[in-house]
């Protein structure tokens, strides 16, 4: 029977003189970093698409250690040692990169090289090569609507919501197309916003969320996004779930005070251990495709 990894999806947010050419490049000439005893690199890299314009890039972060050692079993003696072994790997996970999407299906390896280390240890790697001219990159999730809206229609009231942003590249979504406007015309690399309201803020979050989750007619959430276009706190929450920054939202549940984030629902998909990078490749644009058609994400 096959074995599965789950691959989470997130947006890859270039900073400073970023560029997804200059990305790619990094990937296949990475440094090496050491961090607590380990170190880390990309590997096996491949290309998809025309070489001077590829769709998108596969590899691998590899986690090892400069000598580690392995159990042997030596037959003269009838005894089992250990043998030492130089840049002995620890684990890796398997990603794409796809620049159309800004978008990137990155491999959870539990206990081991998990998706909170694989976002850190991709960022640092890049920022760190001898071509990053300062530029550099974080990956930030894309939230699962469904998910994110069950949780949100669980809260009698919300009363906090708060949401750092970046600007989109090359996507951009009708529902915070003011806030994308403001971002622009200021020349922000980031924005941060809180908004609190004891009594509970007057926000449309939970239905147009619950719109856009919906597999119903496409117009029904189409029809609801004008009243956004003034809400900056709602526009923000939407636009980090999109996968442009991270966002928190707290409230009232059966009197309790809670909160979540959208990083708590974060967009995955499951393949096989042994992935080949083509079917990856072609797994991830599929779900990364439907997320824009199902979220009016379009081209600027």
């Amino acid at each position: 029977m096959a074995r599965y990894s789950r691959f989470y999806l997130g947006r890859v947010i270039k900073l400073g003189e970023m560029s997804s050419e200059r990305l790619m490049r990094i990937v296949q000439s990475a440094p090496v970093i050491p961090i607590k005893g380990t170190r880390y690199t990309f590997t096996d890299f491949k290309l998809f698409g025309p070489v001077d314009n590829p769709n998108g890039i596969f590899a691998r972060l590899a986690k090892y250690r400069p000598e580690g050692s392995v159990a042997v079993v030596r037959p003269e003696i009838h005894q089992v040692g250990t043998e030492l072994v130089p840049d002995l790997l620890e684990a890796s996970s398997e990603f794409v990169y796809l620049p159309a999407f800004s978008g990137i299906a990155y491999r959870h390896v539990w206990n081991v090289l998990q998706k909170e280390t694989f976002e850190r240890v991709f960022s640092e790697l890049v920022s760190l090569s001898d071509q990053a001219f300062f530029a550099r990159c974080e990956i930030q999730p894309i939230a699962d609507l469904r998910t994110f809206v069950t949780r949100l229609a669980r809260l009698d009231r919300i009363t906090m919501l708060s949401a750092s942003v970046n600007p989109p590249n090359p996507l951009f979504g009708p529902c915070w197309k003011s806030l994308f406007e403001y971002i622009k015309k200021r020349g922000l690399s980031e924005l941060t916003i809180k908004e609190e309201g004891d009594k509970g803020i007057d926000t449309k979050i939970p239905e147009i969320a619950a719109a856009m989750a919906d597999s119903g007619p496409a117009g029904h959430a189409d029809s609801m996004m004008e009243p956004l276009l003034d809400g900056v706190g709602d526009a923000a929450l939407l636009m980090a779930a999109d996968g442009y920054g991270r966002a928190k939202v707290g409230g009232t549940e059966d009197g309790r005070l809670v909160t979540f984030k959208t990083s708590d629902n974060q967009k995955s998909f499951q393949m096989p251990v042994d992935v080949v990078p083509e079917e990856l490749f072609r797994e991830a644009f599929r779900y990364l495709e439907e997320i824009s058609r199902d979220r009016y994400l379009e081209h600027k």
